[in-house]
């Protein structure tokens, strides 16, 4: 009968050995890998360059989609957030690119698409939302030297003349435009630390990190240029401030949705 009585009080006193393990509002120490896409398209059609897309009473021909991707975060349903490390990410679909002048040295970037994230280690759980942001955030946008994740400016995306400083372009849309017997080129550009934007995308149900392959988020590119006439404005950057900033705000709130799970 003692034994009873100790074996109970030592039962009544200590958790759980589950309840150690994970305790209450600590993400559990398993972990799993989620592929994120950033599937572009333009409407109900996949994006690809080269092709002519009709936008309202104009028809756009791409030659370049590139924007950052950074400072993920993974929320489950119980509101706890797993912030991805470094998550600096750009997503792109560009033919070769001469980037004289952007850089020191001379040099192509070499043609790319690239649509995907794959983000290990991610704690076992069930996710509701991703937060991400578009752009670069401050602490990097205004000192190019420091480095995380994919930060660089060997590929072309900064500037040396929006704002008289170094800086990110935080995304860059070029091609042609043509509305009837009229055709010019165009490039659309954001940056600046005030068009720096963060997005919170909910999943129609939670996704579990150890058993989905991946979620889908769907990038309408004509979204972003939603009350944008690139006839009459076919070069947008800092020089054209209040027009970056409706870009950004189209990229931030009208064209990144979910789409899809995979399995």
């Amino acid at each position: 009968m003692i034994r009873i009585f100790i074996l109970a009080l030592i039962s009544a006193l200590c958790p759980s050995y589950s309840e150690a393990k994970n305790p209450p509002g600590v993400m559990p120490t398993t972990s799993g890998e989620l592929v994120i896409t950033f599937d572009a398209r333009i409407g109900n059609k996949d994006f690809a360059l080269n092709q002519d897309f009709n936008i309202g009473s104009q028809t756009l021909n791409f030659n370049k989609l590139r924007y950052w991707v950074s400072n993920l975060v993974l929320i489950t349903v119980q509101g706890t957030e797993y912030i991805v490390p470094d998550s600096y990410f750009l997503m792109e679909e560009v033919d070769d690119l001469n980037l004289s002048g952007t850089i020191k040295d001379k040099m192509t970037y070499p043609a790319n698409k690239r649509e995907t994230i794959t983000l290990k280690n991610v704690p076992a759980g069930k996710y509701k939302s991703v937060k991400f942001s578009i752009g670069v955030d401050s602490k990097f946008n205004d000192n190019l030297s420091l480095r995380a994740g994919e930060l660089t400016i060997a590929n072309g995306m900064s500037s040396i003349v929006w704002m008289w400083h170094s800086s990110y372009i935080f995304s860059s849309i070029a091609g042609s435009v043509k509305q009837g017997a009229e055709t010019k080129d165009f490039k659309v550009e954001t940056g600046l630390n005030a068009n720096y934007q963060t997005r919170t995308v909910d999943f129609p149900a939670p996704i579990n990190s150890t058993a989905s392959k991946g979620i889908v988020l769907n990038v309408d590119v004509a979204k972003v240029f939603d009350g944008i006439d690139l006839i009459k404005t076919p070069l947008i950057n800092a020089m054209t401030a209040p027009l970056m900033t409706s870009v950004a705000n189209n990229q931030a709130t009208k064209a990144i949705v979910f789409g899809s799970e995979t399995k």
